[in-house]
């Protein structure tokens, strides 16, 4: 009987079996998360590209409202509104003007005595 036993001990390797399935998930664990990282890069990449020319898109509409804002601003453009009547304009009196460059007239603080 001791001998049936011994024969038939390795007929099923168990744990070679586990080990070969072990081994065999963690490749195909490999492989799928070597797919999903090239897939995120492919996503990524043309998510970075859309970004590019909307940037691109923006940039130039910027720059055509720049220069309609420049020609609409400047000193002949503005001069041609309001001889036109468009834009009126009105005195500002002496009294409103807040002058930046000279100082404030100081204020004297007195101390009254008794206190």
């Amino acid at each position: 009987m001791p001998e049936n036993s011994r024969r038939y001990a390795q007929a099923v390797p168990l744990i070679a079996i586990l080990m070969v399935v072990i081994v065999v998930v963690s490749v195909a664990a490999f492989f799928i998360k070597t797919l999903m990282v090239k897939h995120q890069v492919v996503v990524g990449g043309d998510r970075i590209k859309r970004l590019e020319t909307e940037l691109t898109e923006l940039n130039n509409k910027n720059e055509a409202l720049q220069t309609k804002k420049d020609q609409l601003t400047s000193v002949p453009a503005l001069q041609k509104v309001v001889s036109k009547g468009f834009v009126s304009l009105v005195k500002i009196d002496e009294k409103f003007v807040v002058n930046v460059n000279q100082p404030r007239p100081a204020v004297a603080i007195v101390e009254k005595e008794g206190r």
